[in-house]
């Protein structure tokens, strides 16, 4: 399930710079309760942005690049670097701007000279706007793979816009055969994306776009995407981070919600997950306390409370347990979104969460068996404000 905020999306030819510093989204795939239906219903709120497959936007660098490598007939990285003015930001766009860079990437090809990876500041193209730039904000980058193909070097176009990224060659096995990951790092969610190009005949091509429609990826806040290498068969893709349910919404930079594990393995067109562990903690059971009650399902709810001390009775039952939310809880059993926000420190209530609505602003106060199970001991709800500042997407 994903929840109503805006989703960034990759391209690789243009990386929307407005929207940069509006890389909230994305929750996790829907743990153990939550529909297909419903997550179907809310994507259709998503915003259709651009992805990298969509190859609708110009560049604007490439021809300069293959301009300034009509002379190279080297293969010597000190020739190309000064050939493509990198280094000290002699050439840098504008004073005090970013120099460009280039990194061999072994590993891609089987020939003694590596590919080189182009790290090129981007056109300003805020320029005669009155656009205001986050204090915090990052350069951004335009990447291209450089490959000599024994007389030239050729540039091949990867992606535009990026800020934070790390690049990795990993193996997807026949016919692909080795590949090109970059894995893209925005926000301060720092929510990975990852892409994936061949290296075939001194060219790259995209291969998969992690934010492709068709794409079953699922980031996770402050997230780390690796590869490891598998004999004779594609490398496996694990993402690991914080998860950030849609029913229980967290702050894309705080540290409420739980931590997953995702793997994904190559199908040979894409990464599809294989399997996604998740931490236990007070928040996971809180998520999915919700989900099961979210679909009516008492039995699955009940499973997550311990009943003589959450029904104050001597001999609960999955019916009394029943009877019990609707009279006192029945918003649990509506289409609601509650809000996990980030308390301070010395809270003793730091697993309390929120519902907000036009009418009314409940406040839940969670109490957890300290069997390491996280069980829900009790449940108290008051009208009251927060002890911090409201909960902001």
């Amino acid at each position: 399930m994903r929840n109503q905020r805006q989703r960034r999306r990759l391209t690789s030819f243009r990386y929307y710079g407005t929207f940069r510093r509006l890389a909230w989204t994305l929750p996790i795939c829907i743990l153990l309760f939550v529909a297909r239906a419903s997550a179907q219903e809310e994507d259709r709120d998503l915003p259709q942005i651009e992805t990298a497959a969509s190859r609708t936007a110009a560049d604007a660098s490439l021809p300069k690049i293959a301009t300034l490598l009509q002379g190279v007939t080297t293969p010597d990285l000190t020739v190309l670097g000064k050939a493509l003015h990198t280094g000290e930001g002699e050439q840098a766009p504008a004073p005090g701007a970013p120099s460009n860079t280039i990194t061999p990437i072994g590993g891609l090809n089987q020939e003694s000279v590596p590919d080189v990876l182009l790290k090129w500041a981007a056109p300003d193209t805020s320029h005669g706007l009155q656009v205001a730039v986050a204090p915090d904000s990052q350069p951004l980058w335009n990447l291209y793979l450089l490959c000599w193909d024994g007389a030239h070097w050729r540039p091949s176009r990867l992606l535009t816009g990026v800020e934070d990224f790390l690049p990795a060659a990993i193996d997807l096995g026949p016919p692909v055969g080795r590949g090109l990951a970059l894995v893209v790092r925005e926000g301060k969610a720092q929510i990975a994306y990852p892409v994936i190009f061949q290296v075939k005949d001194h060219s790259a091509a995209l291969l998969w776009d992690s934010l492709a429609d068709e794409s079953r990826y699922q980031p996770l806040l402050q997230g780390q995407v690796t590869f490891q290498s598998r004999a004779g068969t594609p490398a496996e893709m694990t993402v690991a981070g914080r998860a950030n349910p849609g029913l229980l919404q967290v702050s894309p930079s705080g540290n409420r919600g739980f931590q997953a594990r995702a793997v994904y393995r190559w199908d040979g067109k894409a990464f599809i997950p294989a399997k996604t562990e998740y931490s236990a903690n007070p928040d996971y059971t809180i998520y999915r306390f919700i989900s099961a009650l979210h679909l009516h399902d008492y039995r699955s709810a009940y499973a997550l409370v311990v009943p003589a001390e959450f029904l104050k009775s001597d001999s609960p039952m999955v019916d009394t347990f029943r009877h019990y939310i609707q009279d006192n809880l029945p918003e649990f059993l509506r289409n609601e979104v509650f809000e996990a926000p980030e308390l301070p420190a010395d809270s003793a209530d730091e697993h309390m969460f929120v519902l907000s609505t036009p009418e009314k602003r409940y406040v839940y106060h969670p109490v957890f068996s300290n069997d390491g199970k996280f069980l829900l001991t009790g449940l108290t709800r008051a009208q009251a404000a927060l002890p911090s500042e409201p909960f902001s997407p």
